[in-house]
């Protein structure tokens, strides 16, 4: 059993623990990353374990949490608000989310172009961008079809943005196929928590990691939050298992935000 150990957080990284092999995981904060699992295989882990590592920045105005949860909120509505910069829990308010997150990027590319080739959160606050039920932005409705087409245009522009702008989306999703979420390949780190089969973990992780042992479809049902890391662009592959952050705690964030 791998276990999610405390340590000081860093604004870069987000540590998950270690991993099978005792090497720490430590997934980059400043770049895009996509998460993947069924119903109930722990990406509320993910998120809040996000979340709770970069509290101290949040806090101090460093980094900007923007949330988009289209399950209602259900997900994000356990913080405290005071803690979320700005928030969205239908399609329609996602839009002017992102038009709004996306504006923010240009205008700072605009500023720093020719200065730096980052935006770094000692210039502007990082802009982190959390989606939950990502594929919820694909709406099939007639009536919803124009709002997820912009929705999913102005999304891609935010990642094409990225790092330089100084922004970063942590998308999580049910459903691995890019029919799904078209966005998929704009994400360079990739997590996937329990899946149906080998196929669908070639889709979430790529070949090279299933290749390297990354097995998703084995997880067992009774252990949500078990998890495999890809970064595609070094080929590394980790397992580890992502401690439950208990409602109560993600209260007390909030209350810690609000002073209490």
């Amino acid at each position: 059993m791998w276990l999610w150990h405390r340590n000081e957080p860093q604004l870069d990284e987000i540590g998950y623990g270690k991993d099978q092999s005792g090497r720490p995981v430590a997934v980059s904060a400043k770049r895009h990353t996509l998460v993947m699992g069924l119903t109930g295989s722990g990406k509320g882990s993910i998120s809040a374990g996000w979340i709770v590592s970069q509290l101290p920045f949040i806090l101090d105005g460093q980094v900007r949490l923007y949330y988009i949860d289209l399950k209602n909120g259900m997900e994000a509505g356990m913080l405290n608000q005071s803690l979320i910069y700005r928030q969205a829990w239908t399609l329609e308010e996602a839009v002017n989310l992102l038009h709004g997150f996306d504006e923010e990027a240009r205008k700072r590319q605009d500023k720093y172009r020719g200065q730096v080739r980052e935006v770094t959160p000692d210039m502007e606050p990082r802009m982190l961008l959390i989606i939950d039920e990502a594929a919820e932005l694909m709406s099939t409705t007639t009536e919803n079809k124009k709002l997820s087409a912009e929705a999913v245009g102005t999304l891609e522009s935010v990642l094409r943005r990225g790092r330089s702008a100084g922004c970063v989306v942590l998308a999580l999703t049910q459903d691995p196929r890019v029919n799904s979420f078209p966005l998929r390949p704009r994400f360079p780190q990739r997590m996937a928590l329990r899946l149906n089969d080998e196929s669908e973990a070639r889709m979430a992780l790529g070949d090279i990691a299933v290749e390297h042992g990354a097995a998703p479809w084995l997880i067992p049902a009774n252990r949500p939050g078990s998890c495999w890391f890809s970064d595609l662009d070094t080929g590394d592959v980790q397992f580890f298992h992502a401690r439950y952050v208990p409602d109560g705690e993600l209260r007390n964030l909030g209350n810690t935000a609000a002073g209490a």
